[in-house]
């Protein structure tokens, strides 16, 4: 079983993933759907788990501007969104809603009223994360960017409850068919070379909190083709250019100061 996609947020390989669950083998919110009557007492958790993932990377899918992304994919960074609330972590309120919204859920699914249904959505929220915690995060597909075309894609997401506000930056790794959710600004633990050069050229520089541009390196130069190239949003302030391949290790390319003309950085001595 393939274990080598790494992601900032520990999030397991698709092959494991796809393996999780008692009905982690349906891909299919309608396929799931129709073993509902054979779903016991006990495996009712599972059931409604699988069905709340499926719909929601579905719906990103019927957006023109994430029609290249594979259905997979948007599974996965549905799953990572809003992980799994198991009942045992839930308090006495918690657990009397999500009894409370399985009673409606039951009567939509026996009769198979599911289509375009906001009264089972809302249900099926309440039932998979009735403590009002990471299920509040909306996704607005929307307002996703296609940072560089069929490869890295930024998702605005907002917690309903808290009104925070947070950025996830989807990665898809053509050449080993694998993605990954990852930090566009670099870790300073990882990157300490990084911020000692941005240091030296700009001690005060602050990383902005917007969405970056991103552009790939010259296709017709083999040194510079696998490259990632990073601009922070624009702030009329200092303001750098740094580059990557991975989403881990990150290198100042140039930078600016306020008012000045763009400077390349100076090669790393040996």
């Amino acid at each position: 079983m393939r274990r080598n996609i790494t992601i900032l947020f520990a999030l397991l390989s698709m092959t494991l993933a796809f393996g999780q669950g008692k009905y982690g083998r349906y891909l299919s919110s309608k396929k799931l759907a129709m073993v509902y009557k054979r779903v016991k007492d006990a495996d009712k958790e599972d059931f409604y788990q699988q069905y709340y993932w499926l719909v929601k990377a579905e719906q990103l899918k019927t957006y023109p501007h994430l029609k290249d992304i594979k259905p997979k994919i948007l599974y996965e960074f549905v799953k990572k969104v809003n992980p799994q609330n198991p009942t045992k972590k839930l308090d006495a309120r918690g657990k009397e809603l999500r009894e409370t919204a399985e009673l409606s859920l039951n009567q939509y699914f026996k009769n198979k009223n599911l289509d375009n249904n906001s009264v089972l959505m809302y249900n099926l929220e309440t039932y998979v994360d009735p403590s009002k915690g990471q299920y509040y995060t909306k996704v607005d597909a929307e307002r996703i960017k296609e940072l560089v075309p069929k490869e890295l894609f930024a998702f605005n997401s907002n917690n309903r409850n808290t009104g925070e506000d947070k950025t996830y930056y989807l990665w898809i790794d053509k050449k080993k068919d694998d993605f990954n959710i990852v930090d566009i600004i670099p870790d300073e633990k990882e990157n300490k070379a990084f911020y000692a050069r941005l240091k030296q050229y700009l001690p005060s520089y602050k990383f902005s909190k917007y969405v970056p541009s991103v552009k790939k390196g010259t296709k017709t130069d083999k040194t510079d083709k696998e490259y990632y190239y990073i601009m922070p949003f624009e702030q009329n302030t200092d303001n750098i250019e740094y580059k990557t391949k991975d989403f881990k290790t990150f290198e100042l390319s140039q930078y600016r100061k306020a008012g000045d003309e763009w400077k390349g950085v100076e090669k790393p001595r040996k």
